[in-house]
This record gives C-alpha cells, structure tokens and sequence, in this order.
C-alpha cells in the first residue's frame, strides 16, 4: 500500500510540475530564427524577432554572409543587469539576450536602442564564428560533436568581442567605437604609456579597466586595420578561418596582412599614443588637484548632509566589493607621519635624500561595511549622518537575482533589506521615508516613487522598449528632480521638472553642440545651478548649467576621464576621475561665473527606430521542448587501480533544457573488464526536475589490477531509479527534497527501494571570509532498506577554502561496495550499493555500513585539492589515501553562464583527475592516478 501510494504521489507532482510549466515559455517562429521568451518579455520577444530579421538582412548586405540554420534566441533578465553572450555553433547557434538596459554612464550606452545594439553584437557573433568549415570531413565532425564545433569556432577573445564591438558600431553609427566616454578613457591609457601588450589583451593583466580592453581595443584595432589595408582585406580573414586548409587564427592573418597580429598591433599602438599625446599639447592645463587616490576602483561617491564625511563603493583587484566610510577633512595625521618617517630616515642618513610628497594621503576610515550574501553593492545615498541606503543584488525564489535597497546603520554596522524584488538602481531622497528610484522592471527602465516603510510602489514615469531613465537627483528645496531620458531620436538628455507634475511639464537642459555622452547630474547646494558631465570630440568635461541665466559653462577638461559629479566642499567641487592605475578624488576650484561659455544646442530628432508590423504575422505558441539537438560523445576512465575505459554515446536536449537525455556505453577494450551501458532522461519544469537513470554493467573483477577483499571474481547488474526533485533558494540557502524508487537486479536477485531525501545547503560569504554546512540525506526502504547522510562544511579565508566531508551510509541486509571510479553505467545516486573511490579497485570490499571522512583544501575554491580520505566499513578500517584531486563540473567551469544553454554534446561534461597515496592493512603502501572526463546528466 505504501508502494502505491509513493508512486503515485510521484506520478501526480509529475503531472502538476508539467502542468505549472507548460505555458511558461513562448517562441516566436521567423524565417530565420526562434525566439523563446517568458510572458512578461512578451514586448521584448516580438520587437527581437523583427530586429533579428532585420539585422539579418543588412548583415547579408554589408558582408555577404549569413547562416542558413535556425538561430535560436533566448530572452532572460538573470542579473537585473545589461548583458548577453552568443554561442557559435555551426549547426545550432544560440544567442541569450538580457533585458536589462544599460545607463547612461556605461560603456555600452551609446545606442540607438539597446535592444538593437544587443541583437546586433550577438548576430555579429554567431555570423563571424558560426561560417561552416569548407572542409567536408571537418564539417562532417562538427555536426556530430558539439564540443569540437565550439573548439573549431573559437577565436581569441579580442578578435571576437573586436570585431562585434566594430560592427556594431559601423551598421548603427554609434556603439562603443564612437563612444565619447570609451574614446576619452583610452586616450587617458596612451598618454601614461598603459595601454595593454598584445599578450595581455585577451584577458587583461589584472590591471584597472583591463578587461574591457578587448572590446575598446580591440574594435579600434580592427577599425585601423581597415582603415590601412582595406575592409576586404580583413575580411579575407575570415574566409581562410574555414577553408579547406586548416588555419588558425594567426596563420589565417600572417597570411594575409604579411605581418603577425602582434607586429601590426604594436604599431598600431604607437601611433595611437602618438596622437594622443598630439593632443594633450593642445589641451589648457587643469585647473584640479587630487583630492585622495583610492587602492584601485571606486564608485557611487556620496558627501554626508552635513559633508564631514563620505561614501564610496570600493572594489579591489580580486573584484571583492565593500563600502567604506571617510572623513572628508585631509589626513593631518597621515602628512605628519609621513615627516616623521622622512626625519628619522635623514636622521640615520643625512646624505640620503627623502621621499616626495605625496600629492594626497588616503583619508581616515570611518567606518566600513562587507557584504554578507549579495552582491553588486552600488548607489549609496545617505538617509542622515549615521545611516546609509544601497543597492545591491539578492536571489529570487527562481534562482534569478534582482536589485534591491538596503539600510546600513553605521553605528551597530548592520545593513538589512528594505525592499522585495523591486528592481531599482539609481534613486534620491524626497524625505525620510520616500524615495524617487529608477526601476527596471520586466526589461522596462521607469520612475517611480517607492515608500521604504509601507514598500508601495507608485509609476511617475514609464518606460518602453526604446526609452530608458538614470540617475534621479532631488535638487536642494526638494521640489524639483533632475533625470537623466535617452530615447532613440533624442539620446540621452537631461530633464527637470517639478516633483508633482513630473508628466506635465519639464524643461531640457540644452547641452554643448555634438555632444554624444551625458551623465553624472548634480545639483549645487545654495544656487539654480546643475552641474554634469559630458563628451564631445573624444574628451569628457565637467559643465555648469545656470538655470537663471540660461548659461551653460565648460569648468574643466584637461584630459580627465570623468566618471562623477560629487559636489561642493570648501569651495571645491569634487569629482571622481578614472586614471590608468584606478580610481581618484579630485577637486576643482570653481569661483562665481567660473569656466568658458559654451554654445548649445538643443537636440533635434534626427534618428528614428522604424515601425515594423512584421511580428504580427509570426505566430506566438508555446516552447516546444521536443525539438531536440543531439550530439555525439566520448568518455575516458582511468584507474591505476582498477582499468581503463572508454565511452560512445549520444546526447541531446532542446535549447532550455527542459528534457535532456543521453545514451551509451562503456567498454575496457584492452581486456573487456567492463561492459557497460546506459540511458538517462531528465525533465526540468520551473523548480521540478523528474530524472530517470537505467544503468547496466559486467565487471570481471580478476582483470582489473588492484587488490580486492571480496572473494567474489565476477558481477554483473541492472538497475533504474526514478527521481523527483524540487528546489527553493533563498540569499542564504538552498533546500532540494526530493523522492524516488529504485530497482536493482544482481545476478538473480532483484531488489526494489524507495526512498525519500533532502540536499540542504547553507552559506554565509562575507568574500574574504565565508562559512558553509551541506546536508545530503535519505531514508531507504523497501529490500534495500537503510540510509545515506553525507554532511559537509565548508570555510574561506580569504581565497583560502577549507573543506570537511563526512558520509554514512548503512543498509539492513543488502550489501554495500566500495571502490571504483564513477561512471554512467554503474548508478551512484541515493539508493545506490556502490559506494565510490576511484583510488580503490572495484568491489574491493564489501559490508552494511560505510563510514568515510575527508579534508581537503586548496589555493582558491574551484582550483585542484590536496586531500586525505579514510574509510571504514562495519567498524573496521579499510584504507586511508591522501594526495591531490580536481573535481569540477568542466561545462560551467569552461563556459560559465551560458553553460545553462550550451549544445547538449558541450554540456554536463565532469572532469575528475587526481593522484593519491593509499595505505592499507591488506597491501603495501602504494601511488593511485586516476581520470575520467564524460557526460553525467
């Protein structure tokens, strides 16, 4: 009775699971292409199928190029942030699209429309890396193993995002090769002699802005490729990256230009430092001085009400983020040790000579503030001297993360969060408890005022597909708000109107003509006066617009890469800047009527996105997860102390991996040791996931070449377990119960188990510092009754992690194995007899219970471990090892985020590598190697 009451208990959370998910996604079908999308993306899914044709059609113009395959384009919002990645297969190109649109100090927020530019950059992409091989066998191998279509297709990082970043700026006549802001930071590079070497430009070299060098960089350098030699030229390229005559990168372009990459890169560089330098001679003197350097990058710079101290978002080399506090008065204490310093060196040395002075001294630290599980602190803004609101980022139940508030007391340094999934980046106070933010929601940027103590939310301005809002600022009376609105005629532009008549009435603030980069408004404290940032003609400045008079003025240029308006201390204005070492306060001195009058103009709608009622005649439906890319695949399994094996197989899954599935076998083909095979389905539905496993396998166990304890020289089994599994997560936790059934047959004798489990897994990160506990357990019965408890902890020091395990697993009166490496063919899930140790020989012993601890530690979490294992079985000691061991899920480690919608051959892929020494009552002391690679849904 119990029997039937567990299976169809799982049968009906199958059912319902299918049913809560069957209308989740929707695809759009075009000619060319298929967009899935959730319903709230609806906008963005229909307006991204007409944009895809579209661009489809002029790439074909401009290039002659297009891919004759279905594209696929996944519409997502994971991050609550502006992004999107392509993966270029030549028979499965896939391209992931997030929402999220950029603001107005990013890099990438010179567009026309940010949906354009993204659809863009990602069909550049898939059209530059996805050009089939003219080779017929290579071709023939490429559709039938993603992972070595992918390796064919890869290119150097720089090369990729280059000439993505070129085309996207040619076909719009905008993007981040005419970026003001990009340009202006670039020339800032050349002029300290830091712009990156050829090896370092894939990557960067761990320096301030280096990762973005590939894109910034690398476009201009393809650009002045173009520009020397020819578009054709280039081009050509590309043309012998798929010919019949295998080329790499380099070879296909030594080739054609008679000079390596790296030659004509490094006179490229040289010749754009030289016209940077050109122009600095021209350039006034600035005006500033450095008002306090930060270690490395900085952000979100806030003065207190009363400006005895400030804020700022600081983010080190190793990417760690964390708020500081500092007073604003300088560092007497600092300068002072200094001179002591320098007295006592001159004192042991009266013929030594001193060090400079510093031009600024880091200022006192106040008070500091690290996050505790979330991420992408940013947009601090003070509430009163002793309390600090944030943003930062935090999980959804789906996994997703959003932006959220939160409240930093200072004084107890607590910070909690304020709101739910509201969505919000930058905001401003209207008073103690309301604020005025700008929201993303569902892809949509908008204003509204948000109430922090009965979390309402209220819509002042909406936002479309093309129109976006940044940076609101309540000017000092706290009646009027300026904000920043980019649409696709206009641009970006600065607006001010009264806080209640938002919609009604607003004045544009008129700009210097040909400006193309706005950003950074603030208001002065006593005056009718904003102050901003704004590019033109590749430099970036700081400009005053009077409100009374109509007058805008340029205050200062001088070569600086602006990055933010801080505001007035003692007769200063204060401003960050980006420099080629970091980030640094500086101060400008700004008498009344200050700066150099300039010439506006207020903007004309010049460009317009077109209409297109193309969509309407695409039929919307439902995602149809039978539509299933297949791939070939390969496996290897090595143990010194058992055998070798190898793996054939299939795989295949549909683009969001609803139903994924994988067929095979294994095979010792030197001594037919193991003979194996397997077929696994899995089913993923919005928090259910439904997986079925039937795993066979013959083992001889005289042919392998470690020693046994059992006596037992031959084993051959079958078995299939039926899994359901659900998830809920939060900041902190992630919790997976789940039930299933199992049924194992052993020579005769069939066994069938049920169990039910639970993964439970808790983490408390402070990035520098974090503690973490994991518990994996079931209860078992049926014929194989019994349990399995596999409890873990985990600790960071800095990027030094430290890890405990420990499992115990019992059964009544089947019997446990131990040994062997994990492989498809043998089960391993949670009613499994087998109990893994690929230092160990198959079945090299047997018994009811199995206790086993490790401890292990590295470098830096995810990186190869040193370790020390001990088990035990019915009390007794079998075998201790120790040694160095890399396990890791390969696909996420190799592809990162867009290992959720790879090509199924490129997907789930494990690597498990390690050498250990194993100590035995039963053998002599010896070295065990082990290697597996292979697919494991």
């Amino acid at each position: 009775m119990r029997k039937g009451m567990l299976l169809f208990l799982v049968a009906g959370l199958w059912v319902s699971s299918l049913a809560a998910y069957g209308n989740e996604w929707l695809t759009i079908s075009t000619p060319h292409f298929k967009i899935h999308f959730q319903p709230q993306h609806r906008a963005w899914g229909t307006a991204t199928a007409t944009e895809l044709e579209k661009v489809r059609s002029q790439v074909l113009v401009e290039q002659s190029r297009a891919l004759d395959v279905i594209v696929d384009a996944v519409i997502l919002d994971p991050f609550n942030l502006p992004n999107g990645y392509a993966l270029p297969s030549s028979d499965s190109p896939l391209m992931v699209l997030y929402v999220t649109p950029p603001q107005s100090d990013m890099e990438i927020a010179h567009h026309q429309s940010w949906l354009q530019l993204l659809v863009l950059h990602e069909y550049i992409h898939l059209v530059h890396l996805s050009q089939p091989s003219r080779h017929n066998n290579k071709q023939w191998l490429r559709d039938l193993n993603d992972g070595y279509d992918l390796a064919t297709a890869a290119l150097p990082r720089w090369v990729a995002e280059g000439y993505a970043t070129l085309q996207e700026s040619k076909l719009t006549g905008k993007g981040r090769l005419f970026d003001n802001y990009s340009e202006a930071l670039l020339r800032a590079f050349a002029r300290q002699g830091a712009l990156l070497p050829y090896s370092a430009l894939n990557f960067g070299d761990g320096s301030y802005r280096a990762s973005a060098m590939a894109y910034l960089l690398g476009a201009r350098f393809l650009a002045w490729l173009e520009k020397r030699h020819g578009e054709d030229t280039l081009d050509a390229v590309w043309t012998r990256l798929v010919a019949v005559e295998a080329r790499g990168f380099e070879s296909a372009f030594s080739g054609i230009f008679g000079q390596t990459a790296q030659q004509l890169y490094r006179r490229f560089i040289a010749e754009f430092t030289y016209q940077a330098m050109q122009e600095e001679q021209q350039m006034a003197p600035s005006a500033s001085h450095e008002f306090m350097r930060f270690p490395f990058a900085a952000r979100g710079i806030q003065l207190s009400p009363n400006k005895r101290q400030f804020v700022a978002v600081e983010i080190d080399r190793e990417r760690r983020t964390r708020l500081s506090v500092y007073a604003s008065e300088q560092n007497d204490q600092a300068l002072t040790q200094f001179n002591q310093q320098q007295a006592a060196l001159l004192a042991k040395d009266p013929s030594d000579i001193p060090d400079k002075v510093p031009d600024s001294f880091l200022h006192e630290v106040l008070a500091s503030y690290v996050p505790v599980n979330f991420s992408g602190v940013s947009h601090p803004q003070w509430a009163n001297e002793e309390t600090l609101y944030f943003v930062a980022m935090n999980k959804t139940n789906s996994g997703n993360r959003i932006n959220d508030l939160y409240r930093w007391d200072i004084s107890n340094n607590h910070a909690v969060r304020v709101s739910h999934n509201l969505g919000v980046r930058r905001f401003t106070f209207i008073n103690q408890t309301e604020i005025i933010a700008e929201r993303v929601h569902n892809g949509l940027s908008q204003l509204v005022r948000f109430n922090l103590e009965t979390q309402t939310v209220a819509d002042l301005l909406a936002g479309s597909l093309h129109t976006a809002f940044d940076y609101p600022v309540m000017d000092g009376s706290g009646q009027r708000l300026a904000y920043l609105k980019q649409t696709p005629e206009l641009g970006w532009q600065i607006h001010i109107a009264p806080i209640n008549s938002l919609q009604k009435s607003n004045e544009v603030v008129p700009l210097p003509e040909y400006t193309q980069y706005v950003t950074a408004p603030r208001w002065h404290n006593k005056l009718n006066i904003l102050y901003f940032i704004a590019g033109r003609q590749g430099e970036l400045g700081v400009y005053q617009y009077d409100l009374s008079t109509r007058v805008l003025r340029l205050l200062n240029t001088g070569g600086h890469v602006f990055e933010e308006v801080i505001g007035h201390l003692d007769a200063q204005l204060l401003f960050l800047e980006s420099t080629a070492y970091g980030s640094k306060l500086s101060a400008l001195s700004v008498p009344q009527h200050a700066g150099t009058m300039v010439k506006t103009k207020l903007p004309r709608n010049t460009t317009k996105l077109g209409t297109d009622n193309s969509a309407a005649q695409w039929q919307i439906s439902p995602y149809q997860a039978i539509d299933q890319d297949w791939s070939a695949t390969m496996a290897l399994h090595g143990a010194s102390a058992s055998e070798y094996s190898l793996g054939l197989g299939f795989t295949g899954s549909d683009v969001l991996k609803q139903i994924s599935w994988q067929v095979g076998a294994n095979l010792s083909p030197s001594n037919a040791f193991l003979k194996g095979g397997y077929a696994d389905l899995k089913y993923q539905a919005q928090g259910f996931q439904l997986h079925n496993a039937l795993s066979v396998f013959d083992l001889n166990l005289d042919r392998q070449a470690g020693k046994r304890l059992t006596e037992r020289t031959h084993f051959d089994s079958w078995s299939n377990s039926l899994e359901l599994t659900t998830s809920r997560e939060g900041d902190k936790w992630r919790w997976q119960p789940s039930v299933g059934w199992h049924a194992e047959k052993q020579t005769s004798n069939l066994h069938h188990s049920y169990w039910l489990g639970s993964r439970f897994s808790y983490l408390h990160d402070q990035q520098t510092f974090a503690l973490g506990a994991n518990v994996d357990a079931a209860y078992i019965w049926g014929e194989s009754q019994g349990h399995r408890v596999e409890l873990g902890g985990y600790a960071k020091l800095w990027e030094w992690p430290i890890i405990l395990k420990s499992s115990n697993r019992y059964r009544t009166s089947a019997a446990l194995h131990l040994g062997g490496y994990s492989i498809n063919s043998i089960y391993e899930g949670f009613s499994a007899a087998m109990v893994q140790g690929a230092e160990l020989p198959f079945f090299f012993a047997t018994g009811k219970h199995y206790l086993g601890y490790e401890f292990a530690t590295s470098w830096q979490l995810g990186m190869p471990r040193l370790f020390i294992k001990r088990h035990r079985l019915d009390s007794k000691f079998i075998a201790q090892s120790w040694g160095a061991k890399w396990q890791l899920d390969l696909s996420r480690k190799v592809l990162g985020n867009a290992a959720q919608f790879a090509p199924a051959g490129v997907s789930n892929l494990r690597l498990d590598i390690g050498l250990s020494r194993v100590n035995s009552d039963e053998f002599e002391d010896e070295w065990r190697a082990w290697l597996g690679i292979w697919h494991a849904l």
